[in-house]
């Protein structure tokens, strides 16, 4: 299977690594950072298979799909990955000419099920979306952990944790700092990062705190937004707690 290449179009760095890391493991594959990159590389080569992520500066996903579309690469299946959840958004995505759609918080067993299936030339499924779940309230969902097991070593897997800790207090000082200067809809920008790289890595209670935070954000309710958000930063610690205390992170 290695001689299949997929192209992973993801603009953020701790998902598209997270991406590469079990993508990497079976396939051949190549990165863009955004829609235009991403136009460019496929363009030159021929690839089996590409993940477009949705949401990315200068071109979104929607937009470079047309683009693709257009230099004739009409057989390359090409999956939407996408925080949109709403039926009617999922079907717009196959309307608009993607293949398939893979929803973030991304699991790895699904993940890898749905490029394998387009990647063996398999019927996608466009009705049956395998990647909804209820977040359930515990710190740490191990069924991610098992999954990434799988396919990386011990040392990669603590870096890739490590990574998500730092990116959260950095985008949490930046999001305090918003505050500070009244502007919410950076804070809406930074926590929605937060939320989907915790949601990814199946870090349930700093994805609940940081969709809370989020939702509050884009709502208008400023005060709120304020109260959850020292909640977000408690749950982020205590996830940092956790890290350092559980063996299963021992590289």
């Amino acid at each position: 299977m290695k001689s299949k290449s997929v192209l992973i179009v993801e603009d953020n760095d701790l998902n598209r690594r997270f991406f590469e890391n079990l993508v990497g493991q079976i396939w051949s594959y190549e990165s863009a950072l955004n829609g235009r990159e991403a136009i460019e590389k496929a363009s030159q080569k021929d690839y089996d298979l590409i993940l477009m992520d949705i949401q990315m500066p200068e071109i979104d996903g929607i937009h470079a799909l047309k683009k693709i579309r257009s230099q004739g690469k009409n057989n390359c299946p090409i999956i939407a990955v996408t925080a949109f959840a709403d039926e009617s958004d999922r079907s717009a995505f196959i309307q608009e000419g993607f293949d398939d759609f893979i929803t973030k918080p991304i699991r790895p067993k699904e993940f890898l099920e749905k490029i394998k299936r387009a990647l063996e030339d398999k019927p996608l499924n466009k009705e049956k979306e395998y990647n909804q779940l209820i977040i359930k309230e515990i710190i740490f969902d191990n069924s991610v952990f098992e999954q990434l097991s799988k396919y990386n070593k011990p040392e990669t897997i603590y870096q890739i944790y490590q990574d998500f800790l730092d990116e959260a207090f950095s985008l949490l000082r930046e999001s305090k700092e918003a505050i500070e200067s009244g502007n919410p809809e950076e804070v809406v920008k930074q926590v929605h990062i937060i939320k989907g790289n915790a949601g990814t890595l199946g870090i349930n209670l700093v994805y609940i705190a940081a969709a809370k935070t989020e939702a509050f954000g884009r709502s208008g309710d400023f005060e709120k937004m304020k109260e959850v958000l020292h909640h977000l930063e408690k749950e982020i610690e205590s996830f940092q707690q956790y890290f350092k205390e559980e063996i299963i992170f021992k590289p």
